[in-house]
């Protein structure tokens, strides 16, 4: 098991995440706990939260998450888990879609809990600010690694382990070309060091382009809501 430096282990999300972005949420919190107390009978509305989103896809955007500072230390410490950690592919998925990942959760549980804090307090007010829904529960928390000796490319897919995808580039300038596609809707190029994509993992086929010299570094959150799908699951009895 890998374990961060202690500068990593103390940062708060308030720290680590876009100021803005941030004071926005917080800003947030009181009309979502409203509109929750009232069981959907009012609208939500147009929360600050929902403001600072772009969209640039249909039921796609992006909004600026993590701090240029705290990226650039996460891909020193990830040049460092390389010395105990290998980036490895999941064997359980389609091979033409496998990549070279970290996964969080087994190989890094402290990042892992901070990465869960964040999707709890900053990503999941968003996600209920355009959807009204609630996604606070991690499928999956990993480090995505595309480069031209392992995987080049991604291939198109739907993220089946999730409802809510959040892609989150780390080292953007420092690799060749990278980017992400859309199905029926078009291409983007690689976003900001810290600037999150977030879609509908189901209903939005997507790849990653192909990379053409370095390692294109990605922080993947796979969210979704734990307690409806147990309530699905004791349904079926």
């Amino acid at each position: 098991m890998y374990e961060l430096k202690n500068y990593l282990l103390s940062m708060q999300s308030h720290w680590m995440v876009h100021q803005p972005t941030y004071k926005a949420v917080q800003e947030s919190l009181p009309l979502i706990t409203k509109y929750r107390a009232n069981e959907g009978i009012e609208k939500l509305g147009n929360t600050p939260a929902k403001k600072i989103c772009k969209k640039v896809f249909p039921e796609v955007y992006t909004f600026p998450l993590f701090r240029r500072q705290w990226c650039k230390m996460m891909c020193e410490e990830i040049e460092l888990m390389q010395e105990e950690l290998a980036f490895e592919t999941n064997e359980h998925e389609d091979v033409l879609r496998q990549i070279p990942e970290i996964v969080l959760k087994t190989q890094c549980s402290e990042l892992y809990r901070n990465m869960w804090l964040v999707a709890q307090t900053v990503i999941n007010p968003i996600i209920t600010s355009l959807w009204q829904r609630d996604c606070r529960d991690a499928a999956t928390i990993q480090i995505a690694n595309y480069n031209i000796v392992d995987k080049q490319k991604g291939n198109w897919h739907h993220d089946e382990s999730a409802d809510i995808s959040v892609v989150v580039p780390l080292n953007t300038g420092s690799y060749k070309g990278g980017g992400t596609e859309f199905h029926n809707h078009g291409t983007l190029k690689p976003l900001p060091n810290g600037h999150a994509l977030m879609f509908p993992s189901f209903t939005n086929l997507h790849r990653g382009l192909p990379v053409d010299g370095g390692d294109r570094y990605l922080l993947v959150f796979w969210l979704y809501n734990k307690s409806r799908v147990v309530e699905l699951y004791e349904g079926t009895d």
